[in-house]
């Protein structure tokens, strides 16, 4: 059976991030992804769990001027951490068009606990994948799980990804604007 014109648009650019160096860590691992990504991308890739506020996205991903950092929900199993984190890189890796941050919504989520100038854009999320790019970044996401399915079906589960943070002051921020408030 041939591939949907979408699967065949994301293998296709993953072949060119091979090409240029991409390796897919056997059995699957965030961090050594992440890292093999910034290493072919030549931009810092971040890591930062937290506990996402309720309504939020489970991730997203934000552009910086050094590089991207990945906010993920950290109290969940590895397997659907370890898909958030692909399906945020996976927006990365296809090079998919930052909005402005204009959103209202996004902008009192974030703006007040970031500096405005460090923190540019983030991904637009919707919550369903209708649009296009979130359609890619879901496929992508895919492939690059499947390799990890081969190897990890009933294998144990590994410790939470860490990553160091190039901005300490960025993760604190982001912690501090993404965590519930005190009640």
């Amino acid at each position: 059976m041939k591939p949907s014109p979408l699967r065949q648009t994301c293998l296709a650019r993953l072949d060119q991030l091979m090409a240029r160096g991409l390796r897919l860590p056997q059995p699957f691992d965030a961090v050594a992804l992440c890292r093999q990504a910034s290493d072919v991308l030549g931009r810092d890739i971040a890591l930062v769990g937290m506990p996402m506020p309720p309504g939020a996205p489970f991730g997203m991903t934000f552009f910086t001027d050094t590089g991207h950092v990945i906010a993920y929900e950290q109290r969940t199993s590895r397997v659907h951490r370890d898909h958030i984190i692909a399906h945020e890189l996976s927006h990365v890796l296809l090079g998919h068009r930052a909005l402005a941050l204009d959103d209202r919504h996004a902008s009192e989520l974030l703006l007040p606990a970031l500096r405005s100038t460090l923190v540019h854009r983030v991904l637009n999320r919707t919550g369903v994948y209708s649009r296009g790019e979130e359609q890619e970044a879901e496929m992508m996401a895919t492939i690059l799980l499947e390799s990890a399915s081969r190897d990890e079906l009933g294998g144990p589960t590994g410790p939470e990804p860490t990553t160091r943070v190039a901005d300490a002051a960025l993760e604190a921020r982001l912690r501090q604007g993404l965590e519930p408030p005190p009640r």
